[in-house]
């Protein structure tokens, strides 16, 4: 069986690089949210239209609210990985598949994923301790 570690530690700060320039999207994406509802809470528009009213916000926040989710799963995952913890095979599946569309990065980091978790002995450190 082939000692994996070194690749263990090399996905973990994948994912890590991965979700904090995830993270970083999504803090971008909800100033911009912030700013779309300042606009439509003081447009003048007839009738007035609420902030949770307007369909692009709430699509805007529901968005930013998945990224973060995501962003805080990989974040964890990658310290996982980083300090031999033990991980979750789907929540990293999962993950991979999101992010296979984000070339480069989210593309390497998926297909260096599914080749880690596919290798026979990926968790044969953790079944030691």
């Amino acid at each position: 069986m082939r000692d994996l570690s070194g690749h263990r530690k090399s996905l973990g700060w994948l994912y890590m690089f991965v979700h904090l320039l995830v993270l970083l999207g999504a803090g971008g994406l909800a100033y911009a949210t912030w700013l779309v509802a300042l606009v439509v809470a003081h447009g003048h528009s007839t009738p007035p239209v609420t902030v949770a009213e307007n369909p692009a916000v709430l699509g805007m926040s529901v968005f930013v609210l998945v990224l973060l989710a995501m962003a805080i799963a990989g974040l964890s995952l990658g310290v996982a990985l980083i300090r031999g913890r033990p991980v979750s095979k789907g929540l990293a599946t999962l993950l991979a598949i999101l992010a296979l569309p984000n070339f480069p990065l989210g593309t390497v980091l998926g297909i260096y994923s599914f080749w880690y978790f596919g290798q026979e002995g990926w968790d044969a450190d953790l079944q030691e301790a």
